[in-house]
Formats: C-alpha cells, structure tokens, sequence
C-alpha cells in the first residue's frame, strides 16, 4: 500500500501601524501500512487474502488576524492558539487454516485496517488601541493517540501448522508552537508558527509454516 501523505504550509501577513503580523502553519500527515504472508513448505497450498485498507486524512487550518488601530500610542495583542492532532488505527487480522477434501491446505487471511488522521489548527490575533504595550499568549496543545490491535488465529481438522503474527506500528503525533514579538524603533514584529505532524506506521507479517506437515 501506497503512503498517504499530505502537508500544507500557510503564511499570512499583514501590516497596521507600524506592526507586521506573520502566521505560519506547517502540517504533515504520513499514513504507510505494509504487509506481507510467507507460507513455509511445499506441497498443495491454496492461500487466499482478504485486505482491506481504508486511510482517512484530513487538514482542518484556520487563521484569523483583527487589527483595530485608531492612532493611540498603544497596542494591546491578544494571541490564541489551538492546536489538535488525532490519529486512530484500528487492525484485524484473521488466520484460518484448513485442509480440503483432496488434502489440500488452505490458508485464509482476512486483514482489515482502518487508519484515520486529523489535524485541527487555529490561530486568532486581536490587536487593538490601548494605553500602553501588551501581548497576551495563550497556547492550546491537544493530541491523542489511539490503537487497536485484534489477532485471531484458527487451525482446523487437527492440522499441525505454526502461525506467526509479527504487527509493528507506530502512532504518533506532534505539536509545536511559538509565539514571538520582535520591537525595534521603526518595527514591531510578531511571528506566530505553528508545527504539526501525524504518523501511522505499520509492518504486518504473516508465516505459516507448514515444512513439517507437507514437505
């Protein structure tokens, strides 16, 4: 399976009054799920795979700049920030061996995976008239990881076979934000940057080993 990414990289900017405002929103997904089954022996095998594979992804990014200047010596900045990265997987992994009328082993894989990935951000500056200088900073980070992992093996009409499951997966995600302001003589400068990345990761290996029942 192909990898899912998806990456955006947002700037704003705006000048009033002496003041430059610069948003800058970096996001990146990357969903990659990999698979593999290996039969050991030789002999009639018949190995069927049911995979199924469905990786949701979804950018949610949103900045907001007010400035209400009138001519006051004075601003008063108001900086919010929010910022929520999700990612849930969810794998199913069925292993059913069997043996046909003719002798025949048959090895029956049903996979399922359900990936979905959503980053919300948002970036609100209020800058207004006021007596004096102020800034106020307020940074929300909210992520949550979630897996589930659900392995079901089943060997029928009294076959010794060996089945091993091997699922490495790695859920991640990551914030960073950084809010800065820059005063000089002729300039303010207030530089917001937001980072957000979220991963899913998953190495699924399937072997069944039949080199001691049909070699």
């Amino acid at each position: 399976m192909e990898p899912q990414d998806a990456d955006t990289d947002t700037e704003t900017e705006i000048e009033s009054k002496e003041l430059e405002i610069d948003v800058e929103q970096n996001s990146d997904i990357d969903d990659d799920v990999d698979t593999s089954v290996t039969v050991v022996g030789s002999g009639p095998v018949i190995v069927e795979l049911d995979e199924e594979i469905d990786q949701d992804g979804e950018l949610d990014q949103d900045a907001d700049v007010e400035t209400d200047m009138a001519g006051s010596g004075g601003r008063e900045i108001d900086v919010g920030i929010a910022q929520r990265p999700e990612v849930d997987e969810r794998i199913d992994l069925d292993v059913e061996i069997s043996k046909a009328d003719n002798g025949t082993i048959l090895v029956e894989i049903g996979l399922d995976v359900e990936d979905d990935i959503e980053i919300e951000s948002d970036a609100d500056i209020d800058v207004d008239d006021a007596d004096e200088d102020s800034i106020d900073t307020a940074i929300e980070q909210d992520m949550e990881n979630d897996s589930n992992i659900d392995v079901d093996v089943e060997i029928r009409d009294d076959i010794e076979a060996e089945v091993d499951v091997d699922i490495a997966s790695l859920v991640a995600t990551l914030v960073a934000g950084i809010v800065d302001l820059e005063d000089s003589a002729d300039l303010a400068r207030l530089a917001v940057d937001l980072d957000e990345a979220a991963t899913i990761d998953s190495d699924i290996d399937v072997i069944v080993d039949l080199g001691e029942l049909i070699a």
